[in-house]
C-alpha cells in the first residue's frame, strides 16, 4: 500500500508488519497536538464475496468493541479507532514503545565478517550441529517468575471480561520501555476474519458462520487445535512462553512423551523444583490436568515457586522432626504386629491399658499378678506330689506408662493451610500420616523410591482423592483422583502424593498410609478394613492348642499404642 492518509487523518510512516491477512503500520495521528505516532491495522478479508465481507463486517465491529472495553487496563493498548475503506477494515492503536519478548530472546546469528577470524575447526564444528535445534538466549528463573506475575495480571482482567486471547506467545508480549512492565498485544480473535483457510458455513437458520481454528503451533494446546479453546488455553500457552525462556528452546524443539504427549523439559533448564511444578501444571495435554483459573496458577506459584531459602531450611527441619517422633510409634505397630504373630503358637490374655492413666495401669497389672500367684499357689504343690512337670510363670516386664509427648505433630497443620512433606519410608512397612483439610485445598507428599519397588497408597477420610505424580510431574494412569493405588516404580526419583478435596467447608481428619514394597514380595493389597464381628452362637468349637478369641473381645488391632502385656505359661519336664 502505498504511502498515504487514512481516514483523513492518520498519516503512515513506517511498514512494521506483513502477512497473508493484512499489514500492520506505524502511522502519526494528525489531528491531535504533537500528531503522537499510534499503529495502524490493516485487515484485509480473504475473499471477495459478498457474504464474507458481511460476515468479516460483523466480526470486525464485534471485536473493535470488546478491544474498547479491553483496552481499560493499563498493560493493554487501547483502541483509539477503527473504519472501513475500500472494503479494507482498519485499526488504529495506542502505540507501546519497547522490545518484544522474541527479540529480546533471540540469539542474533553472527555477521559475515565474524566467520572470517574463525578457525577453520571451529567452522567445521558448527557445521556438524547444523541441523541441531537452534537455542535461544536463557533468562533466570527471577525474571521468568516476574514475567508470569505480569502476564498472568493482566490475563486474570481479560478472562474476567469473557474474552480469551488465543494467540499468547513471545512475539505479542512487549516489555515497555518506560516502565518494564509487559504488555499484552494483537488480541487473536480479531483474525477470525483475516485467515484465508476460515471457511464460511450456514446455520439452522441460513446465517453464515466463520468456522476458522486462531493460535501458534507449539503454544496452541489441543483443545484449541480442535477449535474449542478455554480460558485454560491461554494458561497453556504462557507456559509454553516461560519454558522457552528458562531453556531457550521453541516448543516444537521440545521432546514429547509418545506415552502421554506430556512436554519433556526438565532436563533442558536450571529450575527449582518449586516453578518447574506449576509450569507442568500449565502445560498438561489434557485441559482438565491444567489449572483451571489465573488465581489457581497464582496459588500455585504463591505455594511452590517463591519459598525463600529460610523457609526451606523451616521446613526441613520439621521433616526431620516429624521423623523423630514418629520413629517411637512405628517401632510400637511392630511390636504390636509381632504380639498377634506369636499368638498363633501360645495363649496369650491380652489387657487393655488406657495409656492416659498411670494409676489404672499399675491397679490392673497388680489385680493380674495377684491372679496368677493365687492359681500359682494352689496348682504347684499338686504338681510337685504328683510328679508333674512344674510350671513356671514369666512375666514380661511392665512396658513405661509414660505417654507419649503431646506437643502438635509438625505436620499437623492448619486445615485449609498447604502441605509440602517430604517423608521417608521404611521398605516392606507401612507408615501411617495423619492431618486435616478444609475445602479445596491440596496436600502434598514426596517420596524416594527406586526402580523395581511398588509404591502403595491409600487415603481415609469423606471428600478426599489422591493422585500419584512420577518424577516428571506426570500423574500415574491407574493414580488418578482414587481412594488408593499400587504404583509400580519403574525410575528411581521423587514421587508426588498429592492429596485434593473435593469442595465444603467442613474441616475433614484424614490419614494417609504409604508403603514402598521391594520387588520380591510386592504384591498389590487391599484397604485395611475393620475385622468382622463374630456372634458368641457362631463360635467354632476350641480344639486342642487353638487360641479362641473371647466373642466379646474383638480381635487386637495394630495401631500406634503400646502392646498389651501377656503372661505366657511353659511347662518343663524334669
Amino acid at each position: 500500500m502505498p504511502a498515504k492518509v487514512l481516514d483523513g487523518r492518520y498519516k503512515l510512516i513506517k511498514q512494521i508488519g506483513a502477512g497473508g491477512f493484512g499489514h500492520t503500520f506505524i502511522a502519526r495521528d494528525m489531528r491531535r497536538p504533537g500528531s503522537p505516532a499510534c499503529v495502524v491495522k490493516q485487515l484485509k478479508p480473504a475473499s471477495d464475496d459478498p457474504s464474507f465481507i458481511r460476515e468479516a463486517r460483523r466480526l470486525f465491529n464485534t471485536e473493535a468493541e470488546t478491544l474498547e472495553k479491553l483496552g481499560r487496563h493499563d498493560q493493554i493498548p487501547q483502541l483509539l479507532a477503527y473504519f472501513e475503506e475500500d472494503k479494507q477494515f482498519f485499526l488504529v492503536q495506542e502505540f507501546v514503545e519497547g522490545q518484544s519478548l522474541y527479540d529480546e530472546l533471540r540469539v542474533p546469528l553472527p555477521e559475515v565478517a565474524d566467520l572470517d577470524n574463525e578457525s577453520q575447526d571451529r567452522i567445521l564444528e558448527s557445521l556438524v550441529n547444523i541441523d541441531a535445534p537452534a537455542r535461544d538466549k536463557q533468562l533466570s528463573e527471577v525474571e521468568v517468575l516476574k514475567i508470569l506475575k505480569d502476564v498472568l495480571e493482566v490475563l486474570e482482567f481479560v478472562h474476567s471480561e469473557g474474552v480469551i486471547h488465543r494467540d499468547i506467545k513471545p512475539d505479542n508480549l512487549i516489555r515497555r520501555k518506560k516502565d518494564q512492565k509487559i504488555v499484552l498485544i494483537d488480541f487473536g480473535a480479531v483474525k477470525a476474519m483475516q485467515d484465508a483457510n476460515a471457511q464460511i458455513i450456514a446455520n439452522e437458520k441460513g446465517e453464515s458462520r466463520f468456522t476458522v481454528t486462531i493460535g501458534t503451533p507449539g503454544y496452541m494446546p489441543s483443545e484449541q487445535c480442535a477449535g474449542r479453546p478455554t480460558y485454560n488455553s491461554d494458561i497453556y500457552a504462557l507456559g509454553m512462553v516461560a519454558i522457552k525462556a528458562l531453556t531457550g528452546y521453541g516448543p516444537t524443539d521440545l521432546p514429547t512423551d509418545p506415552a502421554t504427549g506430556e512436554l519433556i523439559w526438565r532436563d533442558k533448564a536450571q529450575v527449582s523444583n518449586g516453578l518447574a511444578m506449576v509450569l507442568t501444571r500449565m502445560v498438561r495435554y489434557h485441559y482438565t490436568q491444567r489449572y483451571q483459573s489465573v488465581r489457581e496458577v497464582n496459588q500455585g506459584i504463591t505455594t511452590f515457586a517463591t519459598m525463600t531459602e529460610v523457609e526451606r531450611q523451616a521446613t526441613t527441619s520439621k521433616i526431620v522432626r516429624s521423623t523423630i517422633l514418629t520413629g517411637p510409634v512405628r517401632s510400637i505397630v511392630s511390636n504390636a504386629e509381632a504380639a498377634s504373630k506369636s499368638s498363633q503358637t501360645r495363649r496369650s490374655v491380652p489387657v487393655s491399658s488406657p495409656p492416659s492413666s498411670n494409676s489404672g495401669v499399675l491397679f490392673l497389672f497388680g489385680g493380674l499378678l495377684a491372679v496368677v500367684a493365687v492359681i500359682a499357689a494352689f496348682a504347684l504343690p499338686a504338681m510337685v506330689r504328683n510328679n508333674q512337670p512344674s510350671v513356671i510363670v514369666n512375666n514380661p516386664p511392665i512396658p513405661a506408662t509414660k505417654p507419649i509427648a503431646t506437643e502438635a505433630s509438625p505436620n499437623s497443620t492448619s486445615a485449609n493451610a498447604p502441605v509440602n512433606q517430604v517423608v521417608t519410608l521404611e521398605a516392606n512397612k507401612d507408615s501411617f500420616f495423619p492431618n486435616k483439610m478444609v475445602g479445596e485445598a491440596t496436600h502434598t507428599y514426596t517420596v524416594q523410591a527406586k526402580s523395581g519397588q511398588l509404591l502403595s497408597t491409600a487415603i481415609t477420610g469423606s471428600g478426599l482423592l489422591l493422585t500419584v505424580l512420577n518424577p516428571q510431574g506426570i500423574p500415574q494412569s491407574n493414580a488418578v483422583n482414587v481412594l488408593n493405588a499400587e504404583v509400580p516404580i519403574t525410575v528411581d526419583g521423587a514421587y508426588v502424593v498429592q492429596l485434593k478435596g473435593i469442595g465444603g467447608t467442613t474441616e475433614i481428619p484424614y490419614q494417609l498410609k504409604l508403603s514402598l514394597k521391594d520387588a520380591a514380595i510386592a504384591q498389590p493389597t487391599a484397604i485395611p478394613t475393620a475385622p468382622p464381628l463374630t456372634s458368641p452362637l457362631m463360635s467354632p468349637t476350641p480344639t486342642s492348642g487353638t487360641p479362641v478369641p473371647s466373642p466379646a473381645t474383638p480381635a487386637p488391632v495394630a495401631t500406634p499404642t503400646q502392646a498389651p502385656p501377656q503372661i505366657e505359661i511353659k511347662i518343663r519336664n524334669r
